[in-house]
């Protein structure tokens, strides 16, 4: 029950009804059967009084035992052992005519023939279901007024058989429009022990002689009780089942967020009403935070059931099986009105994962960069630089002038226009591609690789040995500025460590010599310095690169 319905005063207060109900409904099948009155009871009489026993341990766990093994065998075993009793207890009834035995025996054996009918023949469903329902209802009325005139069952009995009896019969015309688990559908699953109970009372009961009552505890007493119990709690458990009308429905309004104030100095109900104010807009996907038909109590207990959870990935999980669309900065927006400070929490909780995501890629870089060394160590240059370039799938890389915005996007080596650097031309031409301050460098795949740049003020020393291309071109620099991207900028990739500005001259025209081979892993160097030939020179194509590994 407390898991389909909020834990509210009226759950409690029903869970303690029923808590009650099932500790004297236990007392009352436990207490055993009474020892005969007067002298040894008729046979019919002892097998009845074993039959009713055998129903009530069937009802309360023989017969759902069977279920599990053969629905068959539930059906079947049930039946039998209600025939069985049914034609005893008619038998047995002290202060009733003939005719009244035979036709509550006719009732109950036209039950039993439905029932035993009904698995093999072709009628409509509901046709057995109407006569057996009936027949067994008329059969089990006719029983328990029968009771009433026999002097062996006292009132509380027959009340209780009643009320069994009934109960179920008024509660579909009671609960028109309620829903399955309301109040009072609640309330009449639990009275279903009643029948269970009157069984075991009716056969400790009929121990006693015929004409002498058996004098139970309390048994004066119980029928003002039950009566009182009935003018008291069936009240109650209207007024329960009507409580779904009095939730409310706050209306959408937009202009409620105009007038929210921070959640610190509000009081409970200013908060509750501003995070119903949130909870009943649009989110920034232009749908409700919660929906429409769910009423402020159910949108509060959400509220606060999100509250409970420790992280936004529990917390936005259970939002969307509530059927609820935010993203985490507005639904902690949100709840910072119902739990004041889980904004606070949750800004420590991100920056706490960004830290470990820093330190992981810190990490990440240092390892890579160890393993990369300056191919060149013995030329200084003005400027160098050497770390692990993070290719991006399909390989490649750029250098481009990241301030000169006239040509569209320079570091978009995959872009399809002709006024940047494009890696396909690139790899059409053999190696690069340079298209005014930008260019494209392939690459012999997508694993990280080690890039050095140097960068001189005049043409350096042309170096072939150990390296499998060299080629040289022409770049220029509009702003005084040429990078290679740092990671993750490069279209997916960029170097791992920091790299230094290649237009050291400033704004101009420059040579771009690209020395690339591959020993245990892939590796380019850089050399720039300044010069207004736009002319490509290739020293070195691929298919001339030498076989034995570079020479310091």
């Amino acid at each position: 029950m407390t898991g389909l319905r909020p834990w509210d005063d009226g759950t409690r207060l029903l869970s303690m009804a029923i808590c009650a109900l099932n500790a004297w409904a236990l007392w009352q099948i436990l207490r055993g059967p009474a020892s005969p009155r007067g002298g040894a009871l008729p046979r019919d009489v002892v097998w009845l009084r074993r039959l009713l026993y055998a129903d009530v341990a069937g009802e309360l766990l023989l017969w759902e035992l069977l279920g599990a093994l053969s629905d068959v065998a539930e059906y079947s075993a049930s039946w039998a052992v209600w025939t069985a009793t049914m034609i005893l207890l008619v038998r047995a009834l002290a202060g009733v005519s003939a005719r009244f035995r035979i036709f509550a025996l006719a009732l109950g054996l036209i039950g039993v023939l439905a029932a035993a009918v009904r698995p093999i023949t072709e009628a409509p469903l509901l046709t057995w279901w109407l006569l057996l329902a009936m027949a067994t209802l008329g059969c089990k009325a006719m029983i328990i007024a029968g009771q009433g005139r026999d002097k062996r069952f006292s009132a509380a009995t027959v009340a209780i058989g009643w009320i069994a009896l009934l109960i179920p019969q008024v509660h579909p015309l009671l609960r028109v429009g309620q829903g399955p688990f309301d109040s009072l559908s609640l309330a009449v699953q639990a009275l279903d022990v009643l029948i269970v109970v009157w069984a075991a009372r009716t056969a400790h009961e009929l121990a006693a002689a015929p004409g002498r009552a058996v004098a139970a505890p309390g048994t004066g007493r119980t029928p003002r009780l039950l009566a009182a119990a009935a003018v008291l709690v069936l009240p109650m458990v209207l007024v329960g089942a009507e409580k779904d009308a009095w939730l409310t429905y706050t209306v959408a309004d937009e202009g409620c967020r105009d007038r929210l104030r921070p959640a610190a100095g509000l009081g409970p109900e200013e908060r509750r009403r501003s995070f119903l104010c949130l909870a009943r807009g649009e989110t920034l996907a232009a749908d409700a935070m919660f929906p429409e038909d769910l009423a402020d109590q159910r949108i509060l207990i959400h509220g606060a059931q999100l509250c409970a959870l420790p992280g936004d990935q529990g917390r936005n999980a259970l939002h969307s099986r509530a059927g609820g669309t935010a993203d985490t900065i507005e639904l902690a927006a949100a709840l910072e009105y119902v739990c004041p400070g889980i904004v606070a929490r949750q800004n420590a909780e991100a920056g706490r994962r960004q830290a470990e995501r820093d330190l992981q890629e810190a990490t990440w870089k240092a390892e890579a960069n160890a393993r990369c060394a300056d191919p060149w160590p013995r030329a200084r240059a003005r400027r160098q630089g050497t770390a692990a370039y993070m290719l991006p799938e399909g390989g490649g890389y750029a250098v481009f002038d990241d301030r000169d915005d006239s040509a569209g996007d320079p570091g978009n080596i995959y872009g399809d226009g002709d006024e940047v650097a494009d890696i396909f031309d690139a790899a059409e031409d053999g190696f690069i591609d340079v298209v005014g301050s930008s260019a494209a460098i392939v690459t012999n795949g997508d694993a990280a690789m080690c890039l050095t740049v140097k960068v001189f003020n005049r043409a350096p020393p042309l170096r072939l040995t150990g390296w499998d291309q060299v080629v040289e071109v022409g770049i220029t620099s509009r702003s005084g500025h040429l990078v290679v991207p740092p990671y993750p900028e490069g279209s997916g990739g960029g170097a791992a460590g920091p790299l230094p500005d290649l237009a050291a001259a400033g704004p101009g025209h420059y040579r771009l010599r690209i020395y690339a081979r591959t020993l245990s892993l892939e590796e380019h160097l850089l050399v720039v310095y300044p010069g207004r030939s736009a002319e490509k020179v290739v020293h070195r194509p691929h298919r001339d690169a030498p076989a034995r590994p570079a020479t310091p």
